[in-house]
């Protein structure tokens, strides 16, 4: 089943050899409330000197009787060499994805970079993404640098996963506190962030908080976790999953309880504590259970477009956008994606078996020239359901109900040089990362193994330079040719991106729309509890 993620985009370990071989020109020491940490300069990467201070705790260890507890302050003695990336969080799946090859319960650290001489600049923080169970801020292609000379101040930073972030525990649930411990981790890294970063030249009052994929619908479930009080000044979501389907409590964590010889009810996470996380890891992996964001209505809830609606939520500007072809290589696993697509509507896949199967047919019929085989159509069937309807909506309450500035895009340059399965794959999820981020010297270093063309280096160029100009002056907005303030009743007013070398160029948001008239009918009650027996036939 799907949970938010994308194929892994892995480079080449061979490649991924750093400025940080050779001893690196030491950097600045910086007073900070977790100690004093010394970083490096970097004049390599671009063009701009920037100072880098990566590894850099915010919390305390989590392991030990640390697990499943909110993040706790962390203050270190000495001077901490902060010149590499500290370790990623336990991974929930066998291959977590590049950067993740050192995994830690100690793991909650900030990586910080900032032109040489920055003083009050804006700040981007940036979660990544990788379905809540994989990933890390060491990831090369989303390093920060490229947006960091543009003149802000970039901060990454890693947040629990899988079972360590979202346990799903009756204990807790009855002692009526949250579980979202990953979610937490977000709001102590941004807590950190505003005491911290003047230090390192930035601005705490102007603060954006984003990310793609999971990393975007994390930005989502913060604005409505701490709506009155959100820190940040604007956020961003690119390619953001509305809620996932979730186990009912206590369900996985049974198995990896009864391995360890813990008991399952009163007692399980005390026990729990007491075993090793690689320990609690090897049956995790072994057993293929999955832990999601748990809706405790505490700091995540059901349905994020009625906390919209009501303003339970930041009032702060957005920008959000999706990619054209996002479901292609989410429903590329999946067997019925290909020849049976009434099978495919009920699959642990698309996770809406309550869909109308008539009118999903009728939606998007095959052969047709939007649809000319039934891979096509459950891919957008995929795309639309849980990524397009989620931007539209989004977009529609927030600058309708609430009066706030939204800027709104839709990415869709394809190419044969950006995945292994070329340019029939569409502009699949995760392709607009290195675009956004310009780290388009990776492209080379994943298969096909083809390096960026002057064209697609010129999209990535005033990609960064849209995002950057967000992030500077949010109210304004992405200022570069053709992109305008979105307007859900101008059709006109969604930017569509990767077409043109120079800039945006105006997109028909009614017609990638069109099928968000079914599925806001359905939305709403979704997401559901799994069964007991795990998928949404096994008891028919």
């Amino acid at each position: 089943m799907f949970w938010g993620a994308f194929a892994i985009i892995v480079l080449h370990a061979s490649t991924l050899t750093t400025a940080l071989s050779i001893k690196p020109t030491p950097g600045p020491i910086v007073a900070t409330t977790s100690g004093l940490v010394q970083g490096y300069l970097d004049t390599n990467t671009t063009s701009t000197q920037l100072h880098k201070w990566y590894g850099v705790r915010f919390a305390q260890d989590t392991s030990g009787n640390n697990r499943w507890k909110p993040p706790q302050p962390y203050f270190g003695t000495g001077i901490f060499n902060a010149t590499a990336f500290g370790p990623a969080c336990l991974q929930g799946r066998a291959n977590g994805g590049n950067g993740t090859s050192v995994q830690s319960e100690d793991c909650l650290t900030v990586n910080i970079i900032a032109p040489v001489g920055a003083k009050n600049l804006p700040v981007y923080v940036y979660s990544f993404g990788g379905g809540f169970d994989s990933g890390a801020a060491s990831d090369p292609k989303i390093d920060g640098s490229f947006l960091a000379a543009k003149g802000i101040v970039f901060v990454s930073y890693n947040y629990r996963l899988s079972l360590w972030a979202w346990p799903h525990a009756q204990e807790i649930a009855d002692a009526g506190e949250t579980q979202n411990f990953g979610l937490l981790d977000t709001r102590a890294a941004v807590e950190w962030v505003r005491t911290n970063i003047a230090a390192f030249g930035g601005d705490p009052t102007k603060i954006t908080l984003g990310g793609e994929s999971v990393g975007a619908e994390m930005t989502n479930l913060y604005m409505s976790a701490w709506p009155s009080d959100p820190i940040i000044r604007a956020a961003v979501m690119q390619s953001s999953d509305t809620s996932q389907p979730q186990w009912e409590l206590g369900n996985q964590l049974e198995a990896i309880s009864k391995n360890q010889s813990c008991p399952t009810g009163k007692g399980q996470l005390a026990c729990l504590r007491t075993k090793s996380g690689t320990a609690l890891q090897a049956v995790l992996l072994a057993t293929g259970n999955q832990f999601q964001p748990v809706i405790d209505n505490i700091t995540i809830f059901k349905d994020y477009v009625k906390q919209t609606k009501e303003g339970r939520t930041a009032k702060i500007p957005l920008l959000i956008g999706t990619n054209k072809d996002e479901g292609t290589l989410i429903v590329n696993g999946e067997p019925t994606a290909y020849d049976d697509e009434k099978a495919y509507i009920k699959s642990n896949n698309l996770n809406f078996p309550f869909a109308n199967v008539t009118e999903l047919l009728d939606l998007y019929p095959v052969p047709s020239a939007a649809f000319p085989y039934i891979f096509n159509a459950t891919a957008g069937m995929w795309r639309d359901a849980h990524m397009v309807c989620l931007a539209s909506n989004l977009g529609k309450w927030r600058t309708e109900t609430l009066g706030l500035p939204v800027w709104r895009y839709h990415f869709e340059l394809v190419a044969n040089n950006l995945n292994s399965l070329g340019a029939v794959i569409g502009t699949f999820h995760g392709e607009d990362i290195r675009f956004v981020m310009g780290t388009t010297d990776t492209i080379v270093l994943s298969p096909p193994f083809i390096p960026v063309t002057p064209f697609e280096q010129q999209v990535s160029n005033y990609m960064v330079e849209a995002w950057t100009n967000f992030i500077k002056d949010p109210i304004a907005g992405p200022r570069i040719p053709g992109w305008v303030k979105y307007d859900p009743n101008n059709t006109t007013t969604m930017a569509v991106l990767g077409i043109s070398a120079t800039g945006a160029t105006p997109g028909d948001h009614f017609a990638v729309d069109s099928s968000c008239q079914y599925w806001n009918t359905i939305l709403p009650i979704y997401p559901q509890t799994f069964p007991a027996c795990g998928n949404w036939t096994c008891s028919d």
